[in-house]
C-alpha cells in the first residue's frame, strides 16, 4: 500500500488531504465538544445578569484608539492574548500574581480579534492599568528609552498629538481589565 504513494499522485493527495481534515477536525471541533468550559463565562460574569466584571464594549475614545492601534501595525507585533503556557502566565503577571490565560470570552465584542501574529514585542493582553499615561507617552517618544534593547520603533506622532495619544492610550488601558485578577489594582499614581 506505501508503494502506491510512491508512484502514485493522486493517491498521495488524497492521503494528505485526509489527515489535513483529521488535524482540522483534532484541533478545532473536538476540543469545544470536549471541553465544555468554552462555552461558560469567566468568574466575573453573572449568567442571569451578564458581566458584573469590566467586560463591555469600547466607547467611542477606544474604538478611536483601537483604530490607531490597527493603522499603526501595533498587532503585527505586539499580541493581545496570554497563552497556556505557564512562562507566559508569569511574564505577564502583576506583583507576583500570574496572569490569567486568555479565555474566548474576553473577546465577545472584538470585531476583528486583534490576537496578533507574533510576538516580537511583549503581549498586551494584560497591559490596560499596569503604566500611567506619563510613561506610555514616554514608551511612544522613544521605547528604548524605557525598555532597553527594544526594537519597537518610536511614534512621536501619536505622544505629540494629544487627542490620539488619549485615545490610543484609552484602549490600551481596556487590555486584560475585563478579568479582576490584579492585587492592588493598576499602576501607582
Amino acid at each position: 500500500m506505501l508503494q502506491k504513494a510512491d508512484y502514485n499522485a493522486a493517491f498521495f493527495v488524497a492521503a494528505a488531504l485526509g489527515l489535513f481534515f483529521i488535524g482540522g477536525l483534532l484541533t478545532t471541533v473536538v476540543p469545544p465538544l470536549i471541553d465544555s468550559s468554552w462555552s461558560k463565562p469567566f468568574e466575573n460574569s453573572d449568567p442571569a445578569n451578564g458581566p458584573v466584571g469590566k467586560l463591555r464594549q469600547l466607547n467611542e475614545q477606544e474604538l478611536q484608539g483601537r483604530a490607531i492601534y490597527v493603522r499603526e501595525g501595533c498587532w503585527y507585533c505586539h499580541t493581545q492574548q496570554v497563552r497556556t503556557i505557564l512562562a507566559d502566565t508569569k511574564r505577564y503577571g502583576w506583583r507576583g500574581v500570574d496572569a490569567p490565560i486568555s479565555t474566548p470570552d474576553e473577546f465577545v465584542y472584538d470585531s476583528p480579534h486583534m490576537f496578533g501574529t507574533k510576538r516580537t514585542g511583549p503581549d498586551l493582553a494584560r497591559v490596560g492599568g499596569k503604566y500611567n499615561d506619563q510613561w506610555h507617552r514616554a514608551h511612544f517618544r522613544n521605547p528604548a528609552d524605557l525598555v532597553p534593547g527594544s526594537i519597537m520603533p518610536p511614534f512621536p506622532w501619536i505622544a505629540n498629538n494629544e487627542a490620539e495619544f488619549k485615545a490610543m492610550v484609552a484602549y490600551l488601558q481596556t487590555l486584560g481589565r475585563a478579568k479582576d485578577w490584579r492585587p492592588d489594582n493598576d499602576y501607582e499614581k
